[in-house]
């Protein structure tokens, strides 16, 4: 699959088949990943990978909107080495690495925020001097998953201005 097919197709996904990934393919995900650019080529993350469904439903409730977490077939929480907004950034693109790796492959996934963060870094054993507020949900796509708005997009015209507002 070519990045412009990957990034056009690609949906958040919530609902999972019981498929399992195997570990050789979320380390195949995990290598192309790291590859990501980051600020000064800083590499601030560490990746946490979460496949016990036990672990994945008790950091469930570390956000709002991560109702979807225990049905993936895996997780990745992305831990930076600061607060800092520039890692927050580097954290970013990790993570559209991650899924975009994901995709190419035919498996699924969508963003968590954990809303309370320190619950989850306490669930991880994060050390304190790292951070967690974002993970990844991963699994191949249920049949019965609908995306919410395939294909809507802003016109182009409508979101790009040359050289001023």
């Amino acid at each position: 699959m070519n990045v412009s097919k990957a990034i056009r197709t690609k949906r958040a996904v919530r609902q999972y088949t019981e498929e399992s990934v195997s570990d050789d393919v979320i380390r195949q995900i995990l290598a192309t990943a790291r590859w990501s650019q980051s600020s000064k080529n800083t590499q601030p993350w560490d990746f946490f990978v979460i496949t016990d469904k036990d672990l994945l439903a008790e950091l469930s409730q570390s956000g709002d909107f991560a109702k979807h977490l225990p049905s993936a077939a895996f997780a990745i929480a992305l831990v930076g080495d600061s607060d800092n907004y520039m890692v927050g950034f580097d954290l970013g693109q990790t993570a559209m690495s991650l899924q975009l790796a994901a995709w190419e492959v035919g498996i699924g996934s969508c963003l968590i925020s954990f809303h309370r963060a320190e619950q989850a870094a306490e669930i991880l054993g994060v050390p304190e001097v790292k951070y967690v507020r974002i993970g990844i949900s991963f699994g191949y796509p249920s049949p019965e998953h609908k995306a919410a708005k395939m294909g809507g997009r802003q016109a182009l015209d409508d979101i790009t201005h040359w050289n001023n507002w």
